[in-house]
C-alpha cells in the first residue's frame, strides 16, 4: 500500500500518491487518457518544424499527467504534475538548430527552465530533455528527464517514451523523491486528428524501487474505443 502523500505548488505542479479520487473520473477517465496521451504524443511532431510551439512544450508534461493515470489504473494512486511549461518568454535565444539537432539551453518556462535536444531523422524524434521548475511550501523542486524515441508517421505511432522525476524539499522523503513512468506505442494507428484506431499502449511506472504493475490500453477500430488490461 503507498503512503498517501499530497501537496501542491502555486500555478507549478500537483503530485498525489495513493488519491482514490482523481481527476480522470475512474477507469472511464483512464480509456481517455490513455487515447489522449497518443494523441499528445503524436503531436509533439511540430517541435520539428517549430521548436517553440507552446502547445507542443506543455504537451511534454501534458502526456506524463495522462501517462500516470494510466499507470495507476486500479491501484488507487497517480502521480502526476499538471501543465507547468507555459511558455513565459521568447525562446529565440536559448534554442538552436544545427541540421536535424534542436538544443534548448536555459530556456525560460513558467517557474522553471528546459535543456537539452531533440533531433529527427526521416519519421524518427529522439528526445533527451530535462525539465526543472521551483516550488514552494512542502515541495523545493522538481526535475524531469524526458527521454526516448518515437516512430511517427501521419497514419502510424510508435516507439517509446520515459519520464524520470526527481522531487527534492519533501519533508517525508529528506533525500528526495523519485519516480519513472515508462511508455511503450506498440504498432498505433492514427486516423487524420491523430486519433488511435488500432495498437496498443503499455505503460508502467516505478515508484519506491517498485512496480506499480505494466497496464495495456488497446485502440480501435474505432476512435474513442479503448480497451483496458493488467
Amino acid at each position: 500500500m503507498k503512503e498517501r502523500l499530497l501537496f501542491s505548488t502555486t500555478a507549478l505542479f500537483l503530485v498525489c500518491y495513493g488519491c482514490t479520487d482523481q481527476e480522470s473520473g475512474g477507469l472511464s477517465g483512464v480509456t481517455a487518457s490513455a487515447g489522449t496521451a497518443v494523441v499528445l504524443t503524436a503531436r509533439l511532431d511540430s517541435l520539428v518544424s517549430n521548436p517553440q510551439d507552446p502547445e507542443a512544450l506543455t504537451s511534454m508534461t501534458r502526456i506524463y499527467t495522462h501517462l500516470s493515470a494510466v499507470a495507476n489504473a486500479g491501484q488507487d494512486g497517480a502521480g502526476v504534475f499538471t501543465d507547468f511549461l507555459t511558455q513565459k518568454a521568447p525562446l529565440e535565444e536559448c534554442v538552436t538548430r544545427d541540421g536535424l539537432l534542436i538544443a534548448y539551453d536555459n530556456c525560460t518556462v513558467s517557474s522553471g527552465t528546459i535543456d537539452g535536444t531533440l533531433s529527427s531523422s526521416d519519421d524518427e524524434i529522439d528526445f533527451d530533455l530535462f525539465i526543472r521548475a521551483e516550488g514552494t511550501g512542502g515541495v523545493g523542486s522538481l526535475e524531469v528527464h524526458m527521454h526516448g524515441k518515437i516512430t511517427l508517421t501521419e497514419t502510424s505511432l510508435g516507439g517509446s517514451l520515459i519520464y524520470d522525476t526527481i522531487i527534492e524539499g519533501v519533508d517525508q522523503y529528506p533525500d528526495g523523491l523519485s519516480f519513472t513512468i515508462y511508455a511503450d506505442y506498440v504498432g498505433i494507428a492514427l486516423d487524420d486528428d491523430q486519433c488511435p484506431l488500432s495498437g496498443s499502449l503499455l505503460v508502467d511506472q516505478e515508484f519506491l524501487e517498485a512496480s506499480t504493475g505494466v497496464v495495456e490500453a488497446t485502440f480501435g477500430p474505432s476512435c474513442g474505443d479503448v480497451g483496458l488490461s493488467e
